[in-house]
């Protein structure tokens, strides 16, 4: 297997999300592997960011400022990129709001919230990106959610059933879409280097590489799996996270 069979020269990939760590570098990845690249997500300098990310590596970028909450506003988003480009091949779920309270003292307003830009947004864009996939016959979707989707954290009970009701909807969509071309898999994330915000030693020591992932270093695995060698892997749940989740 030579490095050729990771490019993704002439495919149209759509990332969706408010996440400031995933967002640019995951479109900064997929465009230098080859992919012109729409992003999808609050109209920020983060949407800015990842847009010429995207165009210092020569690739055509689209920006679609919308609520990625928001149905109506996703289904729209999907038309412009197939409209503007013929196709999409690739779709990679990177929203994440971090939030973190005591159960009994979540509002409903709160569960709303985290449910909407965690999970929502993610069923949103899958609704959205299947259709055009199916009708090509061919596709990659890629949900990026934390590792708490498999794990429980104290004080984490919302953020924990956000993340854990995107990897089930990630294994459930790989069965049914599994004969029709379309591999769906997740990344699990550990603990990643947040802009603004210092790395606390302790839990770095915690951490079986002793640091702290760079935001980067997710870039790698979202190309692997949009890329034709990845056919017959779906369903998969696979980890960036420095050996966190080997731990018993």
């Amino acid at each position: 297997m030579t490095a050729k069979a990771f490019l993704l020269k002439d495919k149209v990939a759509l990332v969706a999300g408010d996440s400031p760590l995933w967002t640019r570098p995951v479109a900064a990845a997929l465009a230098g592997a080859g992919a012109d690249v729409a992003i999808a997500a609050k109209n920020s300098p983060k949407l800015a960011e990842a847009v010429e990310a995207v165009q210092k590596t020569g690739r055509k970028a689209l920006a679609l400022p919308l609520d990625v909450a928001k149905s109506a506003q996703v289904q729209k988003a999907v038309r412009q990129v197939v409209d503007q480009y013929g196709r999409l091949d690739i779709l990679v779920n990177a929203g994440d709001i971090h939030f973190f309270k005591p159960f009994m003292k979540i509002k409903s307003s709160e569960w709303g919230k985290v449910m909407d830009y965690n999970f929502k947004s993610a069923l949103n864009f899958c609704r959205g990106a299947a259709k055009p996939m199916l009708k090509q016959k061919k596709g990659r979707i890629i949900n990026i959610v934390s590792g708490l989707a498999e794990r429980g954290i104290v004080n984490g009970s919302a953020y924990c059933v956000s993340m854990g009701g995107v990897l089930q909807l990630t294994r459930a969509l790989a069965l049914e879409y599994a004969r029709k071309g379309i591999t769906v898999n997740a990344i699990g994330t550990g603990w990643f280097d947040q802009p603004g915000q210092p790395a606390d030693p302790a839990l770095a020591r915690y951490i079986p590489a002793k640091r702290y992932g760079q935001p980067e270093e997710i870039g790698s695995l979202v190309v692997y799996l949009a890329s034709e060698v990845t056919g017959f892997t779906t369903g998969q749940f696979m980890f960036v996270d420095g050996g966190l989740m080997a731990h018993a």
